[in-house]
């Protein structure tokens, strides 16, 4: 009797898909089996390996954020890949540009480029492919997952029909950042998610004013859109100032805006220290009672920053912070410096994640002037220097951090507390794009088509075909709203439906944070500690989550992470003992059918 394949889906093949196909492929070289394996993968565009983020028809001014040295789609964990010589990104460029690595490790690529490197990536693997597997690839979204009989179907619209292709065994879902449903409003323009860039933000010209609410990364994409994407060009300075050459095509005005005012701030690559124990380490050891973020964690991260914001001062002045586990030592060393050096401002946590504006000067001199305190790396004040590097700590606590949130580690109210504000504020000083962009801002903002004047919390309201921008002293049409904050995980909101059609099929469950206070749900499925779905029964489904539709169960999947609330492991030997079991019992039905014996060696996990 012939045994049908073991068939494995991948819904969404940006990064997180990738790694899945690259591990789900190790393990079955590495443990190989006679029966054929069908792996099918699912992504919305013909970009498999990058995904809408990374394409890499996207423009070259989009950059990365963090450095080349940080990026490498494969991993060093056994089983090894099936490719041989994987390159890591900076061995990748090297080749590719004829550079030695040590030119390019610290400088920050375009998307573009990383999206090529993953692109790539794929087709390495798709010529690796075991004998036994079979791949098919399909261009379309995924809209829902039904079970019978302990298979899946998956389901899609094709010209205007639901289509369904079935008999599935496994499921990897990594869609990454959802888009949310469009508003029925068709009176008033407005970009709900503004990639790919080149098709979002082409129609707007000279003639439009522009709104941008969110001033993170995804303003900086749209602005440079509306900017160099319209045939604008930047040059410098013999001062290293950036001056902007318009090219006639730019919207008249682009006016951003957020609920604090303030835009991200640069991230520099410092070499952190590790030289001391965090005092945030310590919590880990609590691990049997949940936590309150602003009274137990936030005091902690409070002192490790001011631990090296104070460093950076004390080195400034030649002298030197020693570390000690009782902080109260530290503080007595800092008290003593305050008194030698009152000039110094004392660190505040508070003030680093929301600065107060000078009220004697309007907001766009208070942005402007702010940018460039944190940008002028040639000239900057210690003090801003020191900012810079105290927040540069989240990015060494947040691993551990992660371990604390992750699965309800924080009470309800903290949780809720922490998703809706404070992890955008850490992020907003912690997670920024390298210097030049903002510096583009700066130039930007000086040639007068990007006007801060209603960047903190303006009054908007449609008016006409556009909207009113107010701010209680002045107000603006604008023609278009661009909404510039990547949306957060929402079982409802999510426009496929996959996420709430999964709910409506009984294969999964809203995820909720309970305590005797009071219940939080964020919007997101419940996962195991493998990240596999939760069905309403409370039992796991063979259907994993990984990357983003995880985000508020654990904590910050940094897109190209290998390590980061890494599943992508464990889904994989998972299934690949799984496609072992299946072997076995239809071995076993063969035998039982023909009424003969025959023996069979079960082959390891790996």
């Amino acid at each position: 009797m012939k045994v049908p394949p073991f068939k494995i889906a991948i819904i969404g093949l940006g990064p997180k898909g990738l790694y899945g196909f690259e591990r789900i492929l190790a393990q079955l070289k590495a443990n190989p089996t006679k029966e054929k394996v069908e792996i099918h993968l699912f992504n919305k565009t013909r970009f498999m390996g990058s995904g809408d983020i990374y394409r890499s028809d996207q423009p070259g001014y989009l950059l990365m954020n963090f450095a080349n040295k940080h990026i490498n789609m494969w991993t060093e964990e056994s089983p090894p890949p099936v490719v041989e010589d994987p390159l890591s990104f900076s061995e990748y460029i090297s080749l590719e540009t004829q550079t030695p690595q040590g030119e390019i490790e610290s400088l920050y690529a375009s998307r573009a480029t990383v999206g090529c490197y993953l692109e790539k990536g794929f087709a390495r693997l798709k010529k690796n492919l075991p004998e036994n597997v079979i791949l098919q690839q399909h261009i379309l979204e995924v809209r829902s997952v039904e079970k019978m009989d302990e298979v899946y179907s998956i389901g899609f619209m094709q010209g205007g029909k639901k289509c369904w292709l079935t008999d599935f065994q496994n499921i990897l879902i990594t869609t990454g950042h959802q888009r949310h449903k469009e508003a029925t409003d068709k009176n008033h323009s407005k970009v709900s998610f503004i990639y790919p860039v080149q098709q979002k933000l082409n129609e707007w010209t000279q003639q439009n004013t522009v709104a941008v609410k969110g001033m993170g990364l995804t303003f900086i994409d749209a602005v440079l859109a509306l900017t160099e994407g319209k045939g604008g060009f930047f040059t410098k300075n013999n001062d290293g100032k950036y001056i902007y050459k318009a090219s006639g095509r730019e919207p008249k005005r682009i006016f951003p805006f957020s609920k604090s005012g303030w835009p991200i701030m640069p991230k520099y690559d410092f070499n952190l220290k590790n030289d001391y124990e965090l005092f945030v380490k310590r919590l880990k050891l609590l691990n049997h009672k949940k936590l309150s973020f602003k009274y137990e964690i936030l005091p902690l991260i409070e002192r490790d920053m001011g631990y090296t914001y104070y460093s950076t001062l004390f080195t400034h002045e030649r002298e030197m912070l020693e570390y000690h586990p009782n902080y109260d030592v530290i503080n007595r060393q800092i008290e003593t410096f305050h008194q030698k050096h009152p000039g110094y401002a004392r660190f505040s946590l508070d003030k680093l994640l929301e600065p107060e504006f000078n009220s004697s000067k309007c907001n766009h001199q208070n942005i402007l002037e702010y940018l460039t305190a944190f940008t002028n790396e040639n000239n900057r004040d210690i003090e801003h220097e020191a900012q810079l590097r105290a927040a540069s700590v989240w990015r060494r606590i947040s691993p551990i951090f992660n371990d604390i949130y992750s699965f309800s580690g924080l009470d309800a109210a903290s949780h809720q507390e922490f998703d809706e504000y404070y992890f955008g504020k850490l992020n907003r000083i912690a997670y920024g794009p390298p210097p030049e962009n903002l510096k583009k801002m700066i130039a930007l903002a000086n040639t007068g088509i990007v006007d801060f004047r209603f960047a903190k919390s303006p009054n908007i309201e449609p008016f006409k075909n556009g909207y009113m921008l107010s701010n209680g002293i002045s107000e603006n049409y604008c023609d278009i709203l661009i909404d510039a904050r990547i949306p957060k995980n929402s079982i409802e909101k999510e426009v496929t439906g996959l996420f709430i059609n999964l709910c409506k099929n009984h294969l999964a469950r809203p995820y909720e944070n309970r305590d005797k206070n009071m219940n939080y749900a964020p919007g997101t499925l419940e996962i195991d500690r493998n990240g596999n779905l939760i069905n309403p029964q409370g039992k796991a489904e063979n259907i994993t989550l990984y990357g983003t539709p995880t985000e508020s169960i654990v904590h910050d999947n940094d897109t190209l992470s290998r390590t980061r609330n890494n599943f992508a492991s464990s889904w994989s030997l998972s299934v690949m003992q799984h496609i072992i079991n299946y072997t076995n019992a239809n071995i076993m039905s063969t035998v039982l059918t023909n009424g003969s014996k025959r023996e069979f060696m079960q082959v390891p996990s790996g």
